[in-house]
């Protein structure tokens, strides 16, 4: 019996329906698929990840791919946990300095004890004055400043191949130098302007110690907050730098040399105000001294501050 075209494709067709659902039957006996590779009912072979040579994992990915904290922490901004500590930071000493200046205004003796001199008089804080204060006043600031500056910024680099992945550097490092810098000279500027006024008129506006003490005032104002910035980002980056708790350790010591060194200072002012200058001029120089260092700072700090909460 002869058979028409029609007939033998309808053969061929009947036999492609047996293949796929042949196909189809393998597909769901085998959830890996119909493909002769996974007919012995394995899952492919994945290749593993990429290795350094020491046998470490892949590379940490691109910085600008990190969580902006990290970077953040990882770079020279001012970086603190919350506006409240930036407050406390800022505030904090200008009133201890208001109330040591204040309270020898308010404690002012006309005359010395026992009739003494200015020169042969001796307070309880006369060792700190000539031996610390008189000598390196305007270059106390810069103790804290290296301290913080060496512990983040001259540490050794990491090997290659290494899992230091990120660290913390320096808060504001350039910019303080240049600000610290940039208020020696002012407080010099006013001190001549100062020393020629009493020499050509006989006229004292202003305590010169009291305004020298106010400047580095506004130094170490600015460095217990850097220091607690750089302290909060060894902390922030705890995880990605095994070093940052060594580094840590010496930004705090130098945040707490910076806390003796002010409340040495303030006992030191207060007995000056107390004893060696008029409150007309303690008052002045309190003044002076707020506008021209302390406030500028002030500001500039607040503009710099950026808030990443503690984990």
């Amino acid at each position: 019996m002869r058979t028409g075209p029609n007939d033998a494709a309808g053969q061929k067709l009947t036999q492609r329906t047996r293949h796929a659902a042949a196909a189809a039957a393998a597909s769901q006996q085998h959830p890996y698929g119909a493909h002769p590779y996974y007919q012995q009912g394995q899952a492919p072979e994945v290749a593993a990840p990429m290795t350094r040579a020491g046998g470490e994992g892949a590379p940490p990915p691109p910085h600008w791919q990190l969580p902006v904290e990290l970077r953040n922490a990882a770079s020279d901004k001012l970086v603190l946990p919350s506006r409240a500590a930036l407050t406390a930071l800022l505030s904090l000493p200008l009133l201890l300095w208001a109330g040591a200046v204040g309270a020898g205004c308010l404690h002012w003796e006309s005359e010395l004890p026992d009739g003494a001199s200015k020169r042969d008089f001796e307070h309880p804080l006369i060792w700190f004055d000539r031996r610390v204060f008189r000598v390196w006043g305007p270059l106390l600031p810069l103790l804290p400043f290296l301290i913080r500056v060496a512990a983040l910024n001259l540490r050794r680099r990491p090997q290659p191949g290494g899992g230091v992945l990120l660290r913390p550097a320096a808060s504001l490092a350039v910019q303080a130098g240049l600000t610290y810098g940039i208020i020696i000279v002012v407080r010099l500027l006013l001190y001549g302007g100062h020393v020629a006024l009493q020499r050509g008129a006989g006229v004292y506006l202003v305590s010169d110690h009291l305004l020298l003490a106010a400047s580095v005032v506004a130094c170490f104002q600015s460095e217990l907050v850097l220091c607690f910035s750089d302290a909060h980002k060894s902390e922030l980056l705890a995880r990605h730098d095994p070093g940052a708790g060594a580094a840590q350790v010496a930004v705090v010591s130098g945040l707490v040399s910076s806390v003796f060194v002010l409340v040495a200072l303030y006992g030191d002012m207060y007995c000056t105000a107390r004893w060696y200058h008029h409150p007309g001029e303690n008052l002045a120089s309190l003044g002076l001294g707020a506008v021209v260092f302390q406030l500028p700072v002030l500001v500039w700090l607040m503009r710099q501050a950026r808030f990443v909460p503690a984990a």
